[in-house]
């Protein structure tokens, strides 16, 4: 057996397992020997050398465990700063919280994360959160992510809803973008036959998360801010009885502030977060963009991922009108081309290609195959292999870290693991 076998042996059996002395003495020297019937010495020298290539911790417990890194990222949500760990417990009080883990975390996101903890976090109903950007840069996953970290710090309780409301999708109708936000009274308006509860009485205790917030009308921003102020509303319709609730707010908006929204809003919402578009965040970021995606993409496919250097090159070279979702979505597209055209290619045999990117007179992507043929796909074979070269060499993504790696020849290729 290999080093790559094994390595996807540690990788399957960390994926559901607890990070407890018990569970992972699964992960000696001997205890994967004999569960994979191969000598001790063998399965200790691929070990020590995947730990060398920095793909595996060693636990220097008795027996010593190795424990692959990215699998602890992924599953555990562990830093994994170093190599080496005295104890389980060592090794576990690395953990971090999520939004740490975000592609942009210690880069372009760093300040705005900072920011967006502190509104979340903030006694009471936290503080009132814009995130402005483009289209597909990725506010409404902030938003979510804002949501599962206050639940993890325990800002939130796990039961705390979180609820998503589009006010584009109402743009046209006014008073029933208003109904759905704050809710109605019986009769408020015609067809309003029943007293109907808003996403504000709802979302009680949790986060509310208003997608498009510039186009709510005036009358909207101003029922809005009173909320904001005090903690209680009324049902459109109702002229008494005012309603409280405990509401953490996070906005989103792609406009100008001063055009669409009033100034007395705009006042009461005391953080206000830019997310950069991704031709602004460096190519560090985009290429684990494209790793991410490329790697998730492989994981629903359960098959691995090989790409020329070249494909990748391309990618960071591309004009993303759609930002972080336009890249995910042309990936997506990359792989579900490469998926069809595979399963047409092989005939269900499960043979093996291999595919480097080149370019098509209609300006797509095309492909050309180790046959010679061309295609507007990828390869039947996927394993997650890439490379690009800036003007201080070679560099390959390695979880969520860019190492540099030797320099290679035309065509050569380099592995991260799905």
């Amino acid at each position: 057996m290999n080093k790559e076998s094994i390595f996807r042996q540690l990788e399957l059996r960390l994926a559901g397992c607890s990070l407890t002395a018990d569970a992972l003495g699964a992960f000696s020297a001997m205890a994967i020997a004999d569960s994979l019937r191969q000598k001790r010495s063998i399965i200790s020298h691929h070990l020590n050398n995947l730990h060398r290539e920095q793909r595996v911790v060693k636990v220097n417990s008795r027996p010593v465990l190795f424990l692959p890194v990215e699998a602890l990222r992924r599953h555990h949500r562990l830093a994994v700063r170093q190599g080496d760990y005295a104890s389980i417990q060592a090794l576990c009080a690395e953990r971090q919280d999520s939004l740490e883990l975000l592609i942009g975390a210690q880069g372009s996101l760093q300040e705005s994360l900072r920011q967006c903890k502190a509104a979340i976090s903030y006694p009471g109903a936290g503080l009132p959160l814009l995130l402005r950007g483009p289209t597909g840069t990725g506010k409404s996953f902030l938003a979510r992510q804002l949501w599962q970290y206050a639940i993890e710090q325990g800002i939130l309780p796990p039961e705390a809803p979180f609820t998503v409301f589009n006010c584009a999708e109402y743009a046209n109708n006014p008073e029933l973008l208003t109904s759905k936000l704050f809710g109605h009274a019986k009769g408020a308006f015609t067809g309003a036959d029943r007293a109907v509860s808003g996403l504000i009485e709802t979302s009680n205790g949790g986060v509310l998360f208003i997608d498009e917030v510039h186009r709510l009308p005036p009358e909207g921003q101003e029922k809005l801010f009173h909320f904001m102020d005090n903690g209680t509303w009324r049902r459109l319709g109702e002229s008494s009885d005012e309603r409280s609730a405990t509401v953490r707010l996070i906005f989103a908006s792609t406009e100008d502030l001063e055009k669409h929204f009033l100034a007395t809003f705009i006042r009461r919402i005391p953080v206000i977060v830019k997310i950069l578009p991704i031709a602004e965040r460096g190519q560090y970021e985009r290429l684990a963009f494209i790793h991410h995606f490329f790697r998730r993409e492989a994981q629903r496919l359960h098959h691995d991922l090989s790409l020329d250097s070249e494909i990748i090159s391309q990618l960071m070279q591309e004009t993303l009108e759609g930002n972080v979702g336009g890249l995910e979505n042309l990936i997506r597209n990359i792989c579900a081309s490469a998926w069809t055209f595979g399963q047409r290619d092989d005939g269900g045999t499960g043979s093996k290609s291999r595919a480097t990117a080149g370019s098509s007179a209609d300006g797509g992507a095309l492909y050309r195959s180790a046959d010679g043929g061309t295609h507007h796909d990828l390869s039947r074979r996927w394993r997650f292999s890439a490379s690009f070269r800036s003007a201080s060499g070679i560099f390959t993504v390695d979880g969520k870290h860019l190492r540099p790696v030797r320099r290679a020849g035309a065509g050569e290729y380099f592995r991260t693991d799905v």
